[in-house]
């Protein structure tokens, strides 16, 4: 790595660090530098003045170092490949290495049912706190719907155990000194969205499972929006996996292609762990725990820190009974968000139903909430704690037919440059049918049922380049976050076989937080802004939707450029009914009679409707760039990179309205 990218990696171990300031406990006074002689390769010459400073290095160390009769030693090459932002591969924080950071759970204060289990017994484990009580419920009902009773939440604070009592789930609070007290003190309800926090969180994660494996319990570690769909139990009884310590998730994203290997070319995903209550597994949640309390950088949490230790050295087979045994195969019982919710790879010939989903690779985590993963919840029917009035309200929706643009397929061989020309057309069309329907519903009392929403492009906050290294007990990739984003065939890199166009997830092409109302740390929700609810534009195939309100539909028509009073007149005699289905919407409402409502109404619409994002970034047009090369523009003058078409504009303005009207 060149000068800034060994300054961007070490960052973290240059600062004085605190709980309050994030990760670590001091300065770093000593660092201790494996293979030095490869990480650092000299400075970026092709910066101002850094071609001066690199020769002046040069003769001052070829002064120092060159030996009698042979030649001065050789820097390595600069490949300039992280983009001036390095990362640390693997640290050892040698004065914190007799340090243990305690996490308390003890088994006495286990509920009553799991302390029953028999040792040996596999319990299904997931954490949470009280803001986000209704994912943790969820994760509950759907674990039981898929067979298992044996569960158990790790409350972080006292709002959880207030819902765990409210609701009759087996609960345990974890404390874990001043993480604990960091939690009690959090400023925003969604603890993902403190950079600082979240990766102190997973230290009581860790150390919760620990606890757990030593009473016994072999442990399905579980994120609260990793839900299962079937009971995973006897998978770990199968051969092969009988014999697996640990198993868990990953990142993969494109099953027919992944399947051609071990699945070493991804980041696995500690959203969904099997861990084996074994002495060597609990040796192993312990150097978990202490290398993510140790860390001096903001990035490594439970996952960083878990495939961080799983590159210790190379897998290699095992030999049982004179028989070989790999250490690392792949299996397709889990989707993550990805495979399941974009690719729908579950839909393919011959494709298993998935054990679980992972709400991986989504937007939308607001201060309060994690709203893109409730929604995806919510479009796939996975999401069961709605109460019964959610589904028994007055609703107003767009009819099929004019929901979305024609429909376009595109091949695995389409021009991303043209499919995200329709992608953006597609977005501006959705973004006109919903602002008429937010009029519509606000003037007539009534909750909006979302269009189709079609997506002609991928779009993912994932990287989709990475530099593999190896690992113990497995082989994983470690991923650089500020690689290039680039896609080919409007595809990301590893979704190859992706069919477009796919129904877009909520959060893919909308502002989700400015939807819903801000939650409390008790988990309730508030009104939202507007005023309108929405629903997911499958609500009406939930089962939990009464016959009598699927059944009574309205079709209409209206004319264009109706203001809030015309179109309450002109959708009268539809009063009744709990659905009203309006044909081509477009255009039809332009606002509100009154001034101070219209622009109430304008501004917060725009707000809902106005979705900013990074831009669409291809390797079609780059002139054969490099993949390591940047989106947009060149890094430096001279430079290849990969175009990128914006888009996403804000939404057109309110149709006027009719005249005399």
């Amino acid at each position: 790595m060149d000068d800034t990218e060994n300054n961007y990696a070490l960052r973290g171990y240059k600062e004085t660090r605190s709980l309050e300031a994030g990760p670590g406990g001091g300065d770093t006074r000593w660092l201790e530098v494996d293979q030095a002689e490869k990480a650092f390769c000299g400075w970026d010459t092709r910066m101002p003045g850094n071609a001066e400073r690199q020769a002046s290095f040069v003769r001052a160390a070829d002064a120092l170092l060159a030996v009698a009769g042979g030649g001065a030693a050789a820097m390595h090459h600069c490949t300039h490949y992280r983009g001036g932002q390095g990362e640390v591969l693997q640290f050892t924080n040698l004065g914190q290495s007799c340090e243990r950071h305690e996490v308390l759970a003890s088994r006495e204060r286990l509920p009553a049912e799991v302390q029953a289990l028999p040792a040996g017994s596999d319990l299904m484990v997931t954490f949470a706190t009280g803001s986000v009580s209704t994912m943790a419920r969820n994760w509950a009902r759907t674990t039981r719907a898929a067979g298992v009773d044996a569960i158990l939440i790790g409350a972080l604070d006292g709002e959880m155990m207030e819902a765990c009592g409210a609701h009759k789930l087996p609960c345990i609070l974890i404390e874990g000194g001043d993480v604990s007290a960091a939690l009690k003190q959090r400023a925003t309800g969604n603890v993902r969205s403190d950079p600082k926090l979240y990766p102190k969180m997973s230290v009581l994660k860790v150390g919760f499972y620990r606890e757990l494996l030593s009473f016994g319990y072999n442990v399905w570690a579980c994120d609260a929006d990793a839900v299962f769909m079937h009971d995973p139990r006897p998978l770990m009884a199968e051969r092969n996996y009988a014999l697996a310590d640990i198993a868990i998730a990953t990142d993969c994203i494109d099953i027919p292609l992944d399947s051609r290997s071990p699945l070493m070319h991804c980041d696995f995903n500690t959203g969904l762990v099997y861990l084996r209550s074994k002495p060597n597994t609990i040796e192993f949640a312990e150097l978990w725990r202490e290398t993510v309390a140790n860390a001096k950088e903001h990035r490594i949490r439970d996952q960083a820190a878990f495939n961080m230790l799983t590159k210790v050295r190379p897998p290699t087979p095992l030999s049982i009974e004179g028989s070989r045994v790999e250490r690392l195969f792949s299996v397709t019982a889990g989707a993550d968000g990805a495979d399941f919710r974009l690719a729908h790879a579950h839909t393919l010939p011959g494709a298993p139903s998935p054990m679980s989903v992972h709400m991986t690779y989504q937007f939308a985590e607001g201060h309060s909430f994690a709203y893109g993963k409730r929604q995806r919840l919510r479009e796939h029917g996975l999401w069961l704690v709605d109460p019964d009035e959610y589904f028994n309200g007055k609703y107003v929706t767009a009819s099929a037919e004019h929901a979305t643009l024609p429909r376009k397929e595109m091949g695995e061989r389409v021009d991303s440059r043209d499919a995200v020309k329709y992608h953006l057309e597609e977005a501006r069309h959705r973004t006109n049918v919903i602002r008429a329907l937010l009029g519509i519903g606000k003037a007539l009392g009534r909750e909006v049922i979302l269009p189709r929403m079609l997506c002609y492009c991928d779009f993912m906050w994932k990287e989709s380049r990475a530099a593999a290294a190896s690992g113990l007990p497995f082989t994983a990739i470690h991923r650089h976050p500020h690689d290039s984003q680039e896609m080919r065939n409007c595809r990301v890199g590893g979704a190859e076989t992706m069919r477009l166009p796919f129904d877009c997830p909520m959060d893919h092409v909308l502002n989700t937080p400015s939807f819903f109302g801000d939650f409390h740390k008790n988990g309730t929700e508030g009104r939202t802004a507007l005023g309108v609810g929405v629903r997911e534009p499958n609500f009406l195939l939930n089962p939990r939707v009464p016959a009598a309100v699927r059944e009574s539909v309205a079709k209409a028509a209206l004319g264009k450029g109706l203001n809030d009073a015309q179109i309450s007149q002109a959708l009268a005699p539809h009063a009744a009914a709990s659905i009203i289905e309006i044909d081509d919407v477009v255009g039809t409402f332009c606002g509100f009679a009154d001034g101070a409502a219209n622009r109430e109404f304008a501004e917060r619409t725009k707000q809902m409707l106005t979705y900013k994002r990074t831009p669409f970034c291809m390797m079609e047009g780059s002139d054969n760039a490099p993949l390591f090369s940047q989106c947009c523009s060149p890094r430096k003058p001279g430079d290849k990179f990969f175009p990128c078409i914006h888009g996403f504009d804000d939404p057109d303005p309110l149709p006027a309205c009719a005249a005399g009207r």
